[in-house]
């Protein structure tokens, strides 16, 4: 039997080519995970965090080569957890660049970003060499932080009983931890203070619609075949159908209401297994406004990589749209 939630960095399935097709919205069916305005207003204060605890950020690592270098930042989350990002700037250009937040899924962590083997491709050195910083943590429970599960296999307790309450409350601490990345990275100098933007893939593509909604310093974003953890009249949720309530309050859907003032590009799939195109169709048709884009590729779960030019474009128009 296949893993529940396998699909967040495994490289099983095909790419092929992109299917361009236009959006005709399905619509969404109000189901009791669905949050009133007054309730969500009251859910989104779980990512709040005691701003007066010291970050004491200090720099443990550092790699340079002739066109960028990336430093290895440790500080201190709101749980007192210390934990590793890195940050990697481009060197020569004209003025302090952008920063873009990376978030990785399950079957990966932030070092994967620079393996030449990672399944979801080159995306980190794509953004600096186009000029822009990139930073990325490991998720709660993950990479280096595997000793806060006693280091397990996340992949494993993911899926297993009751993990549900384990993925709520991943996606919940890590956004947290991006809020206080994004304290850190208001301190330096060499980095461009305004412009700020996001790209997540798969479970990371979750949490960074909740950190697009919650986090006022972050303009846009790429979300890349989240599952939108919404019931359609076509569809229905796949795996996440029997956790359904247990997940609203991290479900994309639940935070749609919330995207409309940020720029937010969907890049998804017509075959994955987490999700129907209906689905896809229904939760950008729930973000209000204008500032949104949903693409769809004939592929799986695993995104052909070209998909990488897409996020830089949608990067490029959002945080320099002087640029040709």
């Amino acid at each position: 039997m296949a893993h529940p939630l396998s699909f967040l960095g495994s490289a099983f399935l095909s790419l092929s080519t992109v299917l361009v097709a236009e959006v005709t919205p399905a619509a969404p069916h109000r189901s009791p995970q669905f949050y009133s305005n007054e309730t969500y207003a009251a859910m989104t204060t779980i990512f709040d965090y005691d701003v007066g605890i010291p970050l004491e950020a200090r720099v443990v690592d550092r790699v340079e080569d002739k066109s960028s270098f990336r430093e290895k930042i440790a500080f201190t989350t709101s749980s007192g957890e210390r934990v590793a990002g890195w940050l990697a700037i481009p060197k020569g250009t004209a003025s302090p660049p952008p920063c873009v937040l990376l978030l990785h899924g399950v079957g990966t962590n932030k070092d994967a970003w620079w393996r030449p083997d990672n399944p979801t491709g080159p995306l980190a050195s794509r953004l600096v060499q186009s000029g822009y910083a990139v930073f990325m943590l490991d998720a709660a429970f993950f990479g280096e932080r595997s000793h806060v599960g006693d280091f397990a296999n996340p992949q494993r307790f993911i899926g297993g009983s009751g993990w549900f309450h384990r993925f709520r409350s991943i996606i919940v601490q890590t956004v947290i931890d991006y809020r206080r990345a994004l304290d850190y990275l208001a301190t330096r100098q060499d980095l461009d203070p305004q412009r700020r933007a996001v790209i997540g893939y798969s479970m990371g593509g979750v949490t960074a619609v909740n950190l697009l909604a919650t986090e006022p310093r972050l303009t846009a974003g790429v979300a890349c075949v989240a599952p939108p953890m919404i019931a359609t009249e076509q569809s229905n949720p796949g795996p996440f159908a029997a956790a359904q309530t247990r997940l609203a309050a991290v479900a994309p859907v639940n935070h749609a209401r919330a995207l409309g003032a940020k720029r937010i590009l969907f890049l998804m799939a017509t075959k994955d297994e987490y999700y129907t195109p209906a689905a896809a169709e229904a939760l950008v048709e729930m973000i209000p406004g204008d500032n949104k884009s949903l693409k769809f590729f004939d592929s799986g779960h695993m995104l052909p990589h070209s998909y990488i030019d897409d996020a830089i474009r949608w990067i490029q128009a959002s945080l320099n749209p002087e640029a040709p």
